[in-house]
């Protein structure tokens, strides 16, 4: 089935255990600051039913009903280009696909892992997983992903911490019937409006680790499951935060510290249990799902980011400048870049993993993370440059809609004829927005650190071929034998008459 936004909204009001600012929540749908991201959230049931957009979240399973494309299993390149679609399409809508993007990776990389271990080990994950994902559907929930432990000393391994056991989610307990599981998630997104927890490893686990070599799915408002959301980015609403806060308004506050205090979960909800060595298969594959998700979410980010840098050039009357356009010009170029790298991971995907599952390509969607982040604040300065000083100190809504000071704000804060203060003043607050702490933080270290990207890519990559390139061009044997450089054509196969030695050669006169 597809739900409808009030059948969405009506399941959020189920019981769970929120808390906000030290408060504990009666209805996320009417907090002044959940309900933002309840509203955005909602977009996920908006879409679907929109004939624009149908084609791209509807589809059909087995039985010919109508179903979220979002929670099927990619397959084939061309699924996971339609997922990457649905992602970019709903992100440039203002933010949604939130309940169906860390959840949907979550989700996938259960799917590989379990496939995995099924083969090797014996075990009917696989179908626990499959019998879960026709549970989604039917009920067409909204999911996230909790994914990060919040890890206490980093220096020492899960089951060597020495403040307590629990920094990283584990089992406690296996009884006949399921499991008992303690611990905590950190910086989970989208989890206020979600009606299903995710859980997965964030690292791979060793051997003296594998009660916390743990995967399973939890209802939002299973008992013991505590949520503490973070702290607003604003404590503006309605058409207020939209003036002053145009883009994160919309998403606050949509990460929670999430408390596991000895939270039953029945098996068929368990997905790994101890399996330490796949662990890392884990990790691995919803690392590259969800970078996938954050290419696509960064698409819309850096489309507006360089669009308000180009509007408030205009604005300025400096659009034709030299340097200006320069810097345009390199935000233009680090936005493609992220768009084709992204679209590149699909078209060549990966399928070791999970037998007929396909995976984003590993090189390609770190490349694209790792570009994007390690870009990022250029952006930003590039942003604030072309802006000018009043993307800091630019005029609130309450300013600009008090008749006694507009006047002035309006003859004042004027620029380029033709263009409306208004304009320019909502454009300054964009930049503003864009360029604070909550997104510069949220893009370095949304879908893993750029550290967690490097390893990727230095794993990834085909070191052989590489240094069979190099072997070969300098002439260093060892080449021959790779299967791509080793049936290179070379002109040393051309057959060409003897040359000439006398050619540089000291004359006899010379002796």
């Amino acid at each position: 089935m597809i739900r409808t936004v009030a059948q969405y909204l009506d399941s959020l009001n189920d019981g769970r255990e929120m808390w906000c600012m030290g408060e504990k929540v009666k209805d996320v749908r009417t907090h002044p600051t959940l309900s933002g991201i309840i509203r955005t959230a909602a977009l996920d049931y908006v879409l679907p039913h929109h004939p624009e957009y149908r084609h791209l979240f509807v589809t059909r399973n087995a039985a010919g009903e109508d179903v979220n494309f979002l929670l099927t299993a990619p397959r084939t390149a061309e699924d996971l280009l339609r997922r990457r679609e649905c992602f970019i399409t709903a992100m440039r809508t203002g933010g949604g696909v939130l309940l169906h993007c860390m959840g949907a990776d979550a989700l996938a990389a259960f799917t590989v892992t379990a496939n995995v271990m099924d083969k090797e080990l014996g075990t009917e994950y696989g179908a626990r997983v499959e019998n879960y994902r026709q549970l989604l559907m039917r009920q067409d929930l909204g999911i996230t992903g909790a994914i990060t432990d919040v890890k206490g000393d980093r220096s020492l391994r899960p089951s060597q911490q020495k403040q307590h056991p629990d920094y990283y989610l584990r089992v406690v307990d296996r009884q006949k019937d399921g499991i008992v599981v303690r611990g905590a998630k950190v910086h989970i997104s989208a989890s206020p409006c979600a009606n299903e927890l995710l859980c997965s490893p964030c690292r791979t686990h060793g051997e003296a680790d594998k009660d916390y070599a743990l995967a399973f799915a939890v209802p939002c408002n299973a008992p013991g499951v505590k949520m503490l959301a973070v702290e607003p980015v604003s404590r503006t609403y309605g058409d207020e935060g939209r003036f002053d806060y145009p883009k994160t308004s919309a998403t606050q506050p949509t990460e929670c510290l999430i408390v596991f205090d000895d939270v039953f979960v029945p098996w068929e909800r368990v997905f790994m249990c101890g399996e330490w060595q796949y662990s890392r298969t884990l990790a691995y594959a919803f690392a590259s799902y969800h970078r996938l998700f954050g290419t696509c979410k960064m698409v819309g980010k850096l489309e507006a980011m360089t669009g308000a840098a180009a509007l408030a050039a205009e604005y300025n009357g400096v659009e034709h400048a030299d340097h200006i356009r320069k810097k345009l010009a390199w935000m233009a170029m680090i936005t493609h870049m992220v768009f084709e790298l992204g679209k590149a991971a699909c078209l060549d995907p990966v399928t070791e993993f999970g037998h007929d599952v396909a995976m984003p390509n590993r090189m390609s969607i770190n490349a694209a993370k790792f570009t994007f982040a390690s870009n990022f604040h250029q952006m930003c300065q590039h942003m604030q440059d072309i802006a000018g000083g009043l993307c800091t100190t630019v005029p609130t809504y309450r300013d600009w809609q008090n008749p006694d000071i507009q006047p002035y704000i309006d003859k004042y804060l004027g620029a380029k004829a033709g263009v409306s203060t208004e304009d320019r003043l909502r454009v300054m607050r964009l930049i503003k927005d864009m360029t604070g702490n909550y997104w510069q933080i949220d893009t370095i270290h949304g879908e893993g650190s750029m550290a967690a990207q490097q390893m990727f890519l230095y794993g990834s990559a085909d070191w052989d071929k590489l240094k069979a390139a190099a072997r070969r061009a300098a002439h260093i044997d060892g080449w021959q034998q790779h299967p791509l450089y080793g049936q290179l054509l070379s002109s040393d196969m051309v057959d060409m008459p003897a040359v000439d030695a006398s050619y540089g050669s000291v004359p006899e006169t010379a002796k």
